[in-house]
């Protein structure tokens, strides 16, 4: 959703996670866990990794076996849009670290991206 507000962004999360198997408090607990890094400055795609996926990466034995196992696994990928390069460039002329450390850890991967690009 491109014009949804970070709450509704949050809540359509939950519901999703919620959909996926979770009881609602965790779907809850997990978004707020995670909110700070999921809904930070920048543009990123997140998605629900496919369960037979991480059954296979990331297999689980439990033993008595319960009834029910619910796994959700969010994946994230960053996105560095053409204005977030430039706003990157500009605060590096300028020697902005205001701007730069709203990057935090994902300005090296940043300048990673416009160094190949250019």
């Amino acid at each position: 959703m491109l014009n949804g507000s970070v709450d509704s962004l949050y809540g359509d999360l939950e519901e999703i996670l919620v959909g996926q198997g979770l009881y609602r408090d965790e779907a809850h607990a997990m978004a707020e866990t995670w909110k700070d890094c999921w809904f930070e400055e920048g543009s990123r795609l997140i998605y629900i990794v496919p369960r037979g996926f991480i059954d296979k990466v990331v297999p689980l034995t439990i033993d008595p076996a319960p009834g029910q196992i619910a796994r959700v696994f969010v994946g994230r990928l960053e996105i560095v849009t053409p204005a977030t390069a430039r706003a990157v460039i500009t605060a590096i002329a300028y020697n902005d670290e205001e701007t730069l450390n709203k990057y935090g850890r994902f300005l090296e991967p940043i300048l990673q991206t416009v160094k190949q690009e250019h």
